[in-house]
């Protein structure tokens, strides 16, 4: 159940004026891939860093990012030896836990960065989920994910047992992909994450990009 993803230029952290970017990017240069192609101009710089991030964007949108950077450590940090009696490598909270050294992070739930490899100019991208994927053989997911939406529209307030009540037998098991319970809480965190739908207490509801 993957997501469209888009990567936007948001700034240069070399010196793009001593060192401008040959592949002649600007400030607002958006690269996007739904599972099947891209759109957008491709540096051959980029492909290294880029690609690894498509594809955990793509799969697990913002929670893998924000799990690592905010469940397990807490916020963003810098390195200070006299703190290492504390922690035991050496290292202490920043200050501000979105900005270390002038370097703005993306926040919780606003995607992360990547950076070209040639460090001179190091163009800056933005990566963040910005709809369902719909190609390649992400069909089928996104096909089950407007049926569950055309449920919900009819009857606003549906919870995860009542999507599954909506479907004969056949239609659960046997159409691909096959719905359970845990299928379909997924399908409704990626739908709500993109606009689709609203969750409250358990019950669907259309969301502005799903009325």
């Amino acid at each position: 159940m993957p997501f469209k993803v888009r990567a936007k230029l948001v700034a240069f952290l070399g010196d793009e004026e001593k060192f401008p970017c040959h592949f002649g990017y600007k400030i607002g240069d958006e690269i996007t891939y739904d599972g099947e192609k891209f759109e957008g101009r491709v540096c051959p710089n980029l492909l290294f860093t880029m690609l690894p991030k498509v594809e955990v964007m793509m799969h697990s949108g913002n929670k893998h990012f924000d799990r690592i950077i905010y469940r397990y450590h807490g916020g963003y940090s810098v390195r200070d030896p006299a703190m290492k009696e504390h922690d035991g490598i050496g290292f202490r909270m920043a200050e501000n836990p979105q900005s270390v050294d002038g370097v703005i992070f993306p926040r919780l739930g606003e995607g992360w960065a990547f950076v070209c490899e040639d460090a001179r100019t190091s163009a800056c991208f933005k990566i963040e989920p910005v709809d369902l994927a719909t190609g390649g053989y992400f069909i089928g997911d996104y096909r089950r994910q407007m049926s569950i939406l055309e449920k919900i529209r009819a009857e606003p307030g549906l919870t995860v047992d009542d999507i599954l009540n909506k479907y004969s037998d056949f239609e659960r098991n046997v159409v691909y992909p096959k719905l359970s319970p845990a299928f379909i809480e997924v399908m409704l965190d990626e739908m709500a994450t993109v606009g689709y739908v609203e969750l409250k207490d358990g019950r669907a509801y259309p969301g502005l990009r799903g009325k």
